[in-house]
């Protein structure tokens, strides 16, 4: 009886030490079987997201934005279109699409600057003003301003835009220096719009639609 038991036993194990090692080929096999493209599937994927949050912002009404838009705005008489890229301004906390060849800095508390990269003295000031701003106030402020730079300050033609509801706004000269300012009464976020260009150098429009994007973020 013992006599038998040993080769049967030992005839137990090699069949258990083969079949472990057919299982660990066939294992081995079906890996290099997988497509290289699914290996990578869940990586690549897991970028896409997270390349996809970083494109989006949401700001404080909950609106996602993307990171491009494409603006349309006459230069010097020509129709234009071209991506504006989402930039983002701590010192007064909002978001704007600016067009490649403008650059949008800070100038002081409560002011910045979206300026032509080429020529900083054709620039557009930006000041996200209180919702209760006293408009009588602020006004008089703007013709003071516009008054300092030329002569004679006159009313200027608004937008017919939904984004110029109810703004005001004035303008003056100084030889080829052209000043505009628009102050936009909007109850949600009204701003004042100071435009600095020149003749035969009119940004104005690239601006307003430029500042048509604005929108104020979360702190």
């Amino acid at each position: 009886m013992n006599k038998l038991v040993k080769p049967i036993a030992l005839i137990g194990l090699s069949a258990f030490i083969i079949a472990g090692c057919g299982s660990a080929e066939e294992s081995e096999k079906a890996v290099k079987k997988t497509p290289e493209s699914q290996q990578a599937s869940a990586p690549e994927a897991a970028n896409e997201e997270q390349q996809a949050a970083e494109q989006e912002k949401t700001n404080e009404e909950g609106l996602i934005r993307i990171m491009e838009q494409n603006l349309d705005y006459t230069l010097n008489g020509e129709q234009k279109q071209q991506t504006g890229f989402l930039k983002y301004n701590d010192n007064q906390n909002y978001s704007m699409y600016v067009l490649p060849d403008y650059e949008l800095t800070a100038e002081e508390p409560n002011k910045d600057v979206l300026m032509l990269t080429e020529d900083d003295s054709i620039f557009m000031r930006i000041e996200l003003l209180p919702a209760d701003a006293e408009w009588e106030m602020v006004e008089e402020n703007a013709k003071a301003q516009l008054a300092a730079v030329g002569p004679e300050v006159n009313e200027t033609e608004i937008p017919e835009d939904p984004f110029f509801s109810n703004a005001w706004g004035m303008e003056t000269k100084n030889g080829a220096d052209n000043v505009t300012t628009y102050l936009i009464k909007n109850e949600e976020q009204p701003l004042k719009l100071t435009l600095f260009t020149k003749e035969g150098s009119d940004h104005r429009d690239a601006f307003i639609q430029m500042a048509k994007t604005i929108m104020k973020e979360e702190k």
